[in-house]
C-alpha cells in the first residue's frame, strides 16, 4: 500500500531544479502539439462513424458536433502512466492509476456510443471507485476531524461525485477543458514543490492534452469532450486528490477549493433539483453557467468569467497549502466568489424577466 500511495516519492520539498522545469516545459510543448493533431484527425473519424451530439434539453449548442474528443486526452494520459510505471520506483502506483483510468474511459466511451442506462452506469462507477479506494486508500480526516469508518464511504462517494460533476459541467464550449488545465497547473505546481516530479509530469501531460483539445473546443466548438473525457478526467482528479491527501497530508479543503467552482455549481444544482422533485439525472439546463447563457450572456464570456473564478479559487487553495493557519479565511474567500457568481446570474435572470 505504501508504494501505491507513493511513499517513495518526495525528498526535495521546496527545491525545484532547472532540469525538472525544462523537462516539464518540453513535455508540455510536445504533448500540446500531439494532442492538437490527434484531435484534428479524430474529428473526421467521429463524423464518419456518426459519433455526434445532437441538441437536447441540456444542450447549449445548435447543430450536430462530434463527441468523444476526450479520447485523445485519455490515450495520452495512459501512455504517460505506462511510461512512468516503466521508469519509476513506484511502478505499482502508476500501473494502478493506468488501470483505473482505462476502466473509467471504457465506461465513458461505452456511454458515448451506446447511451447506457443511468442505473447501470452508476453501478459500474461505484465498482471502479471501490477498486480505487482499495488501491489508493481513503481520506481519513478533514481539517483535523477524524472520519473513522465514514472515511472509506466518504471517499467512495467523493470519487463518483467528482467524475459525474465534471460531466455535468461539460455543457459549454471550453468550460471543462479550462477547469482541467487550471487544476492541472495548480496540482502539478504543488507536486513539483513537494519534490514529486513524476506526479508533476503526469499533471503536465493532463494540462497539455486538454489544451490541445481546447484549441478545437473553444466556441464555436468543432468537437466535444464526451463522457470518455469528462468523466475520466474528473475521476483522475479524484484519485490524485486521494493520493495527495494520503501521501503529502495536503488539506482536503485546499484540494476541494481547486475545484470549488465546479463542485459548488453542480452540487447546488443537483440538490435544488432534488428539492423540487425533479429527476436530476436527466438532461437539463439548470446549472448557473447554463442559466447565464440563457440570460443572454455570450458563451465565451461566461467561460471567461468561470476561468477567472477558477484561477482565484486555485490561488486561495495554494495560499492555504503554504500557510495552513489561514485555511479558514481562504475557504471564506472561496465561498464569497461562488456567492457573488450566483447573485450575478440571478440578477441577469431578473433583468431578462423584466424585459420579457
Amino acid at each position: 500500500m505504501n508504494e501505491l500511495n507513493g511513499a517513495d516519492g518526495a525528498n526535495r520539498i521546496g527545491e525545484v531544479s532547472v532540469s525538472d522545469v525544462a523537462l516539464l516545459a518540453a513535455v508540455l510543448c510536445a504533448v500540446v502539439l500531439l494532442s492538437w493533431g490527434s484531435v484534428k484527425w479524430l474529428i473526421g473519424y467521429l463524423v464518419r462513424t456518426d459519433t455526434v451530439d445532437r441538441p437536447n434539453e441540456r444542450s447549449m449548442h445548435s447543430g450536430t458536433v462530434p463527441r468523444g474528443g476526450g479520447l485523445v486526452v485519455v490515450v495520452l494520459l495512459t501512455i504517460a502512466l505506462l511510461l512512468l510505471s516503466a521508469v519509476s520506483s513506484r511502478s505499482l502506483l502508476f500501473l494502478g492509476l493506468a488501470g483505473c483510468l482505462i476502466a473509467w474511459a471504457t465506461l465513458g466511451w461505452s456511454d458515448d456510443k451506446l447511451d447506457l442506462s443511468p442505473k447501470l452506469r452508476l453501478l459500474i462507477q461505484f465498482v471502479v471507485s471501490g477498486v480505487t479506494v482499495v488501491l489508493f486508500g481513503w481520506v481519513d480526516q478533514v481539517h483535523g476531524v477524524g472520519l473513522g469508518w465514514v472515511g472509506p464511504l466518504f471517499t467512495l462517494v467523493g470519487i463518483v461525485w467528482m467524475a459525474n460533476l465534471n460531466n455535468f459541467m461539460d455543457g459549454m464550449d471550453g468550460l471543462a477543458a479550462s477547469q482541467a488545465i487550471i487544476a492541472g497547473l495548480t496540482l502539478g505546481t504543488w507536486f513539483l514543490y513537494l519534490g514529486d516530479t513524476e506526479l508533476a509530469l503526469l499533471c503536465t501531460v493532463l494540462v497539455a492534452a486538454n489544451y490541445g483539445f481546447l484549441l478545437w473546443n473553444w466556441q464555436p466548438a468543432r468537437i466535444f469532450m464526451g463522457d470518455v473525457g469528462s468523466v475520466t478526467v474528473g475521476a483522475l482528479y479524484a484519485m490524485l486528490m486521494v493520493i495527495a491527501a494520503n501521501r503529502y497530508n495536503l488539506p482536503v479543503l485546499s484540494l476541494g477549493m481547486v475545484f470549488a467552482v465546479f463542485i459548488g455549481d453542480a452540487t447546488y444544482t443537483v440538490l435544488n433539483r432534488i428539492r423540487k422533485g425533479e429527476r436530476f439525472w436527466l438532461p437539463h439546463r439548470s446549472h448557473f453557467y447554463q442559466r447565464a447563457g440563457l440570460s443572454g450572456v455570450k458563451h465565451a464570456r461566461v467561460v471567461l468569467i468561470y476561468i477567472v473564478m477558477m484561477v482565484l479559487c486555485s490561488l486561495f487553495a495554494t495560499l492555504s497549502v503554504l500557510y495552513r493557519d489561514i485555511i479558514g479565511l481562504m475557504v471564506g474567500f472561496t465561498l464569497v466568489v461562488l456567492l457573488l457568481a450566483a447573485f450575478w446570474v440571478r440578477s441577469l435572470e431578473r433583468e431578462k424577466n423584466k424585459r420579457s
